[in-house]
């Protein structure tokens, strides 16, 4: 069976179906910002804490290849390996943003770009601060100045400031800062 569409059938459809050049780009551009909004929702949140200079979370599975050395050469010893994943154990120690970790990562994992540790500090109630007063131990070992102390009430941390590097919690004789993972 022969197509019977000729020319006159396809100018008499243009004619009454036409796309001005706004109606092009509106139904373009609809499209790109669907997308991009499909993009933002389908990011992948970090579900632990990851070493310093990490790249977003989606990408760092991605590229880091379960080597162990970020683990085996942080001086601090901070750094363990769960699920052939690297990721950070603040419990003993605290993180110096020394860079060893950045430097033997072959894979990208590790940039200059990011910094921040996604731990901050969280006080119990056992802090001498709230009990006594006058203890200032962990604002003062804050390289930050994040931590702003208030007479018998508990510190409380300005997380715009904080890097979640830990040393309050290395600094606190009794143990009262736990360091909490929060999502970015």
């Amino acid at each position: 069976m022969k197509d019977k569409r000729d020319e006159n059938y396809y100018r008499s459809y243009l004619e009454h179906n036409t796309v001005s050049r706004r109606g092009l780009f509106r139904g373009l551009l609809s499209g790109a910002n669907k997308s991009l909004k499909e993009s933002s929702q389908n990011t992948v949140k970090p579900s632990v804490p990851r070493p310093p200079y990490a790249v977003d979370e989606g990408v760092f599975l991605e590229l880091c290849q379960s080597c162990d050395k970020c683990s085996s050469v942080c001086t601090q010893h901070i750094i363990e390996m769960v699920d052939n994943r690297p990721q950070l154990n603040l419990d003993y120690n605290h993180c110096t943003y020394c860079g060893e970790c950045k430097s033997v990562c072959g894979s990208g994992a590790l940039s200059d770009q990011n910094r921040m540790i996604n731990l901050r500090p969280q006080f119990t109630s056992s802090c001498n601060n709230k009990l006594s007063g006058g203890c200032e131990v962990c604002a003062d070992a804050c390289p930050q100045k994040a931590i702003v102390i208030e007479p018998r009430k508990l510190p409380k941390v300005d997380t715009s400031l904080c890097d979640g590097c830990g040393l309050c919690r290395s600094a606190c004789f009794i143990g009262a800062v736990q360091m909490a993972f929060v999502m970015p």
